[in-house]
């Protein structure tokens, strides 16, 4: 078992009429930063190659091996894992024998875990959502075969199939702090909500806590934190986020936020590559680099 601690939640007494007031005034923020923000066109400085890779729906820089980075196809294309130079350039594949309904992103944490997020719902219909947790190999070596477990969640407040608005859609995982976090990609609304594993049991059906939510436009695609836990990077259709951790908080859409509109193709996966970089891949498999300096406050 995984067990991943959390802290007591924090009671909310915020009257409903200035929860709304202040939902309402997010929302013309963000519909006035889209506005009058021009989005910076990026041009990719590598694609990624090996035939097996057919797009690129997730990526994660390893911690364990100097210059790796992990990627993997969407579904309906096969169930391996790549490593990859900066460069894009193929160092192996690595198949797992998992199931693959829908990858949509991947995360690492600092003792060479690999967690893999079967979980694009985009008719909020499904009932087997996973996550597959694998041992990164401290060699990548082709051949290697890596074993993977499998954790199935479902959201707890989700109770219809489809639900009467799509919010359970997902292709963002990232693990921080001893902490495994979703973000949602909802079909529904404007909102991205941060859901916090208290723990994996592969004997049972998992169930993330609600944490936090934001309305940030532009569905999500892809995050990823620092390995010390204290940034977050957040990946949308058309803009890169960051989020500073709060102060005895797990709810990372409650801290200090920069953001940059940005038009790359369909980007689909986000990494830092250092405390001051982000790596992003699109569909497309090009890679584009996006310095944290160059994002504005929110």
């Amino acid at each position: 078992m995984l067990s991943i601690p959390l802290e007591k939640p924090t009671k909310h007494t915020t009257k409903g009429s200035i929860r709304i007031s202040f939902a309402l005034l997010c929302s013309v923020w963000s519909l006035n930063f889209s506005c009058t923000s021009e989005a910076a066109k990026l041009e990719p400085y590598a694609r990624i190659s090996g035939v097996g890779i057919r797009e690129c729906s997730g990526i994660a820089k390893s911690r364990q091996t100097n210059d790796i980075y992990w990627v993997h196809n969407d579904s309906l294309s096969g169930s391996s894992i790549f490593a990859i130079l900066k460069d894009g350039s193929l160092v192996a594949a690595f198949p797992t024998g998992l199931t693959n309904i829908d990858w949509e992103d991947v995360a690492t944490d600092n003792s060479g875990n690999l967690y893999l997020g079967d979980f694009g719902n985009f008719s909020n219909t499904r009932r087997d959502l996973a996550i597959h947790l694998l041992k990164e190999p401290l060699k990548p070596k082709v051949g290697t075969r890596i074993k993977g477990t499998t954790y199935r969640f479902e959201y707890p407040e989700q109770k219809e199939f489809p639900p009467e608005r799509r919010i359970y859609d997902c292709e963002a995982i990232f693990w921080a702090q001893e902490e495994l976090f979703v973000l949602t990609k909802s079909l529904g609304d404007t909102a991205t909500r941060l859901y916090c594993f208290e723990s994996l049991r592969a004997d049972e059906i998992n169930r993330p806590k609600l944490v936090g939510e934001f309305d940030i436009g532009p569905r999500v695609t892809g995050a990823d934190a620092t390995p010390d836990g204290e940034r977050l990077a957040v990946l949308t259709t058309s803009s890169v986020w960051v989020f500073d951790r709060p102060k005895n908080s797990r709810n990372y859409l409650e801290g200090i936020a920069t953001t940059l509109r940005i038009t790359a193709g369909q980007c689909e996966a986000i990494c830092w590559d250092d405390q001051e970089t982000l790596i992003i891949a699109n569909e497309d498999r090009a890679l584009f680099e996006v310095k944290v300096a160059d994002l504005v406050d929110y």
